[in-house]
This record gives C-alpha cells, structure tokens and sequence, in this order.
C-alpha cells in the first residue's frame, strides 16, 4: 500500500512538485544572495534609524525592513519612483528599488503556477504531495532497512540511481516534512481555508492632541525596538492630522504617540500570526541564511529524488514489463518464477531463460505470484527469491507461499532450485527464500539444489549457484550479476609472463596498458571479455562462439593508479576467451569492460586477513598484499598443481620480506607428497581459529570445488569455537569469489 501510494502520488503529482521545487531552488538562491548583500546597522534601534532617514528624505512616510534585511523608505508627494532602498547605517538614500522582473515571475509560477487563485490550489496539491511521500519514504525505507530502530544505521554501499536516493531521501526527510507542512499551511491560509491571524489589530487611536512632536530619535518607545524586529513604520503626518506612529514588529503591532514617544496601544500576535511567522520563515528562509542554504538543498534533493524516483520506476518496469514469458506453462521443460522487489532479479531470470533456451529447453518464466496449479512437462522449477529489507516478501511473490498450499505440482516430486538474494547487514538475510525452500520441503518438492543465498548480487555466489544447475541439468550456465555497472575500455596488452604447467593447461598473467584517470577499479574488480569480442581461433571455435555470448569474468590483480589492468589467465580446452587470450602478443588491441565487485575485497580496519586461493584464483589476492602499505597482519593460503610453476613466487618472497605479507602457505597437488589448500588449513587449524578468534576476515577464490572443501574444513574450525559459517557471512568477514 504505502509503495503503491508513494508511486502514484510521483506519478500524478511529479510535475507539480518539480515545478515547484526548481523554482524554490532559484528563490532560495536569491534570497541567500540578497543576504548576504545587505547594509545593516547593528544595534540600532528603530527611533535612531528613523531619524537618521528623515533628516535625508524629510518626505518619507513609511519603511519597511523585509525579513532578509532590505529597508525600504516610501516617499510622499509628487515623485516618479515613491520607493527607495536607503542605508540603515547613514540614512541615506541609495536609489529607487526595482525588483527583478524574473524573480517576481518565478515567485508567481511558485506560489501560483501563473493562474490566479487556480494555481494557488494546484501549489497546494504540490506541497500535499510532498508531504504524502515524505510519510510513505520514510515508512518504505524503515522497512528496507529493518524497522524504524534501523532507520540511522551506515546504508551498505552501492551503485546506481536508486542507491543514492535511498542515501539522500534518508537524510533529507526531516527537512522535507518541515518544507511540506510549511508549505501545506501557507497554501491553506492564502486560499481562507485557514486564520494567519491578520485580523488581530490594536485597538485604533482616537482624541490624540495635536501638540509638537519629539524628535524622531527620542520617542523612547521606538528605542526600544531593535531594528531587525521592525516589520512596518508609518510616520505622523501634521498635514493629515496624523499625530502618532503605526508600528509593526515581529512579536506585534500597535500605535506610538509622536509628542510623548509613549505606546498608545500595543496587541501581541496570537497563535495564529506566530504560527504564520513560523510556517513563512520556515519555507521561505527570508531572515536566516544558514537555513536557506538547507531550503537550496533541500530543492535540490527533491528534483534529484523525483528524477532518480521516476528513473528507478521505469527502470524497473522495463525489466520487469519486457520478459518475455517464453513457451505456455504447460509445455515448459524448466520453469523459472521470479520474486522480486526492484527488477533486478528478472535480469537472471532473463539470464537463465537464454542459455537453456540456447541449449534446447522450452521455458517458462513468471512472477512468483502467478505460479500455476500444475506444469505437466517441467524437469525442474527455478524459483529466484528476493527477500526485501530484513525478511520480508516482495511484491511479486507476497502471494506465493500462500498459493502454495493449493497447488498440484509439489506432490508430483517437480525437483525444485531456490536461489535467494538478500543484504547481510540484515539479520534475517534471505530469510523469504529459506521461508519458500522450507514452504517446498513440506509440500515434499524434491530439492535440486541446497538453497543458495547471495549477497548483494555477489558474481561468485550467484556462478557458484549456475555452475552446479548446469552441472545438474547438463549444460553450462553462467550469471552476470547486474548491480555491477561495466566500464567499457581498449586495453593493449603491455607484457606477459607464461607458467607451463603440467597437464596442459598453462597460466598466464597478463598486464594491459591502460590511459591513467581513463576508469577506475581495484584489485577484487572484474574485467569481462566476451567471446564474440575476441577473434576466434578456428572454426569450430567461431560456431561455437555464436551460441556462446555469455561474458567470460576475470578477478583484476592490480588498481586504476598503478595504469595497467593485470589478470591471470588458464587456458582450457576448447575455451574461446582463455585460448584467445593466451595467444595475444604485446602490443595487440583487446575490448573489454571493467565491473566493481565491491563485494570481494577486504573490510577496513586492522583485524587480520585470511587469504585463500588456488591456481589463477591467486590474481585478486596478490592485489590485496601488493596494497596493504599499512602492513595489515596477511596470511595467503595457496595451491597448485606443481612445485615448478608458482604463480607470483618471487614478488610474494618480496612481500614476505617487506612485511605486506605475513605468512604464505602452499600446496601442491602434484609431486612427493600431494596436499591441496584446505590439507594445509587443516593442519594449522589451531592458528587459524587463533585468527579467527582474532576477528579475521576470510577471502576465498578458485574453484567450486576447491571453496567447497576450505568451507568444510572452516566449518569445523567454526564448531570447536562454537560458531558457524552462517554467522561468520552474517558479519561480513566470509566472502567468496567462485568459478
């Protein structure tokens, strides 16, 4: 309901509300600008400033202080411009007053869109709607964050548009109520809906003696209004039989004897003018500069959130509006249902669907929600579940467990796979999906796969998660994950270092030039090469090429300020990228393009890092030593296949004697005595948990298998310190970039 709210008052009333906050914007600006330009006359009081602009203009007859600080003097008689601006400091004349044209136009767009008394109500409308999506933001974001209690904790970061409104809205929201309901009131009173307290005046003057009048600066009840509390001076007119002075200020109104320099009358302003004070000052920031840069930021905000909130929608209605369903339910071999909150989670349903569908299976893809009493053909149901803030469902599969309960499919034994998305910094992350696998399990659905969970759309969980569906239903498959934005770039390769491991399949790290300031990464980020980007290397390769478009994703070993982008490579049979890549000499032209996977790089801080690699996994990990100039503690577990062929062997010696790395293990699956990486954690469990203990954070990369058994072997360490590896992940200090 309250998104639904939110979406259809930005829908409705967008326009509205931009129209008016651009023109605040520029209001707002003038009038910190007119400020911060005017001549005050600081401790002054009213009696003195009065006499000192009656001795330069003897035919003034009132002033006016606005609230940002001009004073005005209005001349009587016969004068071709009656309003002048003067100095409160000399009293002296400083020409005609002439407003800006532009800005008296952009203040009646503001207030009245140009249309009268019509477009006081549609102003009114707009503040309406700024208040209705400052209460229905503030609900959506307690909800995305956990609850209210959650509402001021750090916001992970991320990328994209929607981020960022997510940031500001959060921020800006104590300020955007105060300009809604400010301007709700101001609207309401300059249509009579409600009192400004105008009518409350001072009882009037009558029988005043014409006798002479004091000087100005002697009238003592005018000395004791300072000058920034004037609103209004009328001055006594002897020719009109006008013996006292009419007095506005801020607190109130009332009339001054002009021979005794006594107050005749005095009214204090009621509830109603303070509270229209109030609201005026508030919305408009006249008389308090620090608070109109907040009104210029606040303006500014409120056209950044309409246009990123208007963005984020059709974005997300473009990935949702355009999937294509593919063959009817009924005739589909794989089904994939899709519960999601933003979109994103169609973009691996859109994923999924082409690569099987490249690979001969008829698919059916639809929201959760619209899950079918039976599929008569399916092989296997794909459900991709979005959990929204800490544990809740989201809008398109807010039905599903309870449609559950009626459906036929479950009793046929249909193998399901649950591939839950969810944020870690929620307690109750991907709680929806183990809610759905649980909900299937007691239907007696056959599971697939275990439940995978990924967090924040992390490229080595999601393909951690592809790999084994593929494994299970005999074709490859791959995920991009689609939080990560690409960087296009040429890269010309600089040098290359070759490692003949046996076997066949050699390594190599590879380092390509790259313009300095051209993009920005770090080691952990990923370089994605296409296949039909490269020049395939036989025909077979070329046929194979055209059905195989899928980026080929490699873990970045070096960053921006270093100028060159540095991966290592292993060549596979029949592999399109890596054999390309390999046969690339300096000087060749490469396109490519550069995905942050902020995701997989070490948290801040000084707590030790635990670095676990086998093979080419090692690329991001040499990154991360290279660059702990604050000698951080950093222990690198690493395997390979022989003794012979040690990727980055001399500059990890180096590291090891500089104090970047503190302690390297290896292992070696070939020669005398055969050990992979996890043997070698096994052995040294007790130091270890001794750093785990420590609050070590854990990064592994390599292989499915490989990160299968140091998993294993961690979650026994984990058990005998009476922990997990769930609550490890639950902290962020386990992150995993598989393949």
């Amino acid at each position: 309901m309250n998104r639904r709210l939110h979406l259809l008052t930005s829908l409705l009333l967008g326009a509205l509300l931009l129209v008016s906050a651009a023109t605040g914007l520029v209001l707002s600006g003038a009038s910190l600008s007119e400020q911060f330009g005017q001549l005050d006359a600081p401790g002054d009081s009213v009696a003195v400033v009065a006499e000192r602009v009656s001795q330069h203009l003897p035919n003034v007859e009132r002033l006016e202080r606005s609230a940002n600080g001009t004073l005005l003097a209005t001349l009587g008689g016969d004068v071709e411009e009656p309003v002048h601006v003067v100095d409160p400091a000399t009293g002296a004349d400083l020409g005609p007053y002439a407003p800006s044209a532009t800005l008296e136009w952009l203040r009646d767009l503001h207030r009245e869109l140009l249309l009268g008394s019509t477009g006081r109500w549609l102003s009114g409308l707009a503040a309406l709607a700024l208040a209705l999506l400052a209460i229905s933001g503030a609900i959506l974001l307690a909800r995305r964050l956990g609850g209210w209690r959650r509402l001021l904790t750090p916001i992970r970061a991320g990328q994209g548009m929607l981020h960022w409104h997510t940031v500001i809205a959060r921020w800006t929201l104590p300020g955007l109520a105060v300009l809604a309901l400010s301007g709700l009131y101001l609207s309401a009173t300059s249509l009579g809906l409600l009192g400004d307290g105008a009518d409350n005046e001072p009882a009037w003057p009558e029988g005043i003696q014409a006798t002479p009048h004091l000087p100005l600066g002697s009238l003592a009840a005018l000395r004791q209004v300072e000058l920034p509390q004037l609103r209004e001076l009328e001055f006594p007119s002897a020719a009109d039989d006008i013996h006292y002075l009419g007095v506005r200020t801020a607190s109130g109104s009332g009339f001054v004897n002009a021979a005794s320099g006594q107050w005749i009358s005095f009214q204090r302003n009621g509830a109603a003018q303070n509270l229209f004070e109030t609201a005026y000052a508030l919305h408009t920031g006249e008389g308090m500069p620090l608070w109109s840069m907040v009104l210029a930021g606040l303006s500014l905000s409120t056209l950044f959130l309409g246009g990123s909130g208007l963005l984020g929608w059709w974005q997300r209605r473009s990935r949702a509006g355009v999937q294509d369903q593919g063959v009817p339910a009924d005739e589909a071999r794989a089904v994939i249902l899709v519960g999601s909150q933003g979109g994103s989670t169609w973009t691996y349903a859109r994923q999924l669907q082409a690569q099987l569908e490249a690979a001969g299976w008829p698919v059916h893809v639809a929201a959760m929600n619209a899950v079918q009493d039976d599929y008569p053909q399916a092989r296997c149901l794909l459900l991709l579940a979005a959990t929204y803030g800490d544990g809740q469902a989201p809008d398109s599969a807010a039905q599903f467990l309870g449609r559950l309960a009626e459906v036929r499919w479950p009793a046929r034994g249909l193998p399901v796979a649950v591939l839950g998305f969810g944020d870690r910094q929620f307690p109750r992350f991907c709680a929806y999906a183990e809610a759905v696998e649980q909900a299937l399990l007691q239907r007696g659905c056959q599971p697939l796969l275990p439940l995978q969970r990924v967090d924040r759309q992390a490229s080595g969980e999601l393909n951690a998660w592809a790999g084994q569906l593929g494994e299970c239903l005999g074709t490859p498959l791959r995920l991009q994950s689609a939080l990560l934005a690409s960087s296009a770039v040429r890269l010309t390769l600089q040098e290359r270092q070759c490692y003949s491991e046996r076997g066949g399949q050699p390594a190599a790290v590879l380092r390509f030039s790259v313009a300095p300031g051209s993009t920005r990464f770090a080691p952990g980020d990923l370089l994605a090469i296409r296949p039909l980007d490269t020049a395939a290397v036989d025909t077979a390769q070329a046929d194979a090429s055209q059905k195989d478009t899928a980026p080929r994703l490699y873990s970045i070993a070096s960053a921006a300020d270093d100028g060159f982008v540095e991966i290592c490579v292993r060549r596979h049979p029949q592999g399109l990228c890596s054999s390309y890549l390999h046969d690339l000499q300096p000087g060749a032209e490469l396109a490519a393009s550069l995905q942050p996977h902020p995701g997989f790089r070490p948290q801040a801080g000084e707590h030790p890092v635990l670095l676990i690699g086998a093979g080419v996994g090692v690329a991001p990990l040499i990154g991360f030593v290279r660059r702990n100039e604050s000698r951080r503690p950093i222990q690198l577990y690493w395997g390979g296949r022989h003794a012979s062929d040690q990727l980055y062997g001399e500059e990890l010696r180096q590291c090891l004697a500089d104090g970047r790395l503190q302690r390297l293990q290896r292992a070696f699956s070939e020669g005398p005595t055969p050990a992979y990486v996890q043997d070698r954690l096994r052995e040294d469990g007790a130091s270890i948990r001794a750093l785990l203990q420590q609050g070590a954070q854990v990064l592994v990369c390599g292989s499915r298998e490989m990160a299968a058994g140091v998993r294993a072997v961690l979650e026994t360490l984990l058990a005998e310190m009476g922990s997990n590896l769930d609550q490890l992940k639950a902290q962020g200090r386990f992150r995993e970039d598989v393949y």
